[in-house]
């Protein structure tokens, strides 16, 4: 059986105080990561917070993340909403 090194890549940019930002834009910040880094798995995101998230990302991304659980779970196609709306976002921001 093969082991293997889950590997991601992540482009960091110069920090922006958050505490202004608008919900909507937080919250879509917070859904790009999820679909970007964890593959739209809550609880990858979770697990990865717990073991090496900041105060600010305990108190603001974990509440976040487990409430977007609770409704992945209540509707699993959800899921895929949200990676196309992402998607479809970030490529039209893009450009």
């Amino acid at each position: 059986m093969y082991e293997y090194a889950e590997v991601c890549s992540v482009e960091a940019q110069p920090w922006l105080d958050g505490s202004r930002t608008s919900a909507l834009v937080a919250n879509f910040a917070r859904l790009h990561m999820l679909v970007s880094l964890f593959d739209g798995d809550p609880d990858r995101w979770i697990r990865f917070i717990e073991r090496n998230g900041t105060v600010a990302e305990r108190q603001q991304d974990l509440p976040f993340a487990e409430s977007l659980k609770m409704r992945l779970r209540r509707d699993p196609k959800l899921a895929d909403d949200l990676k196309r709306v992402v998607r479809e976002l970030s490529t039209i921001l893009a450009a």
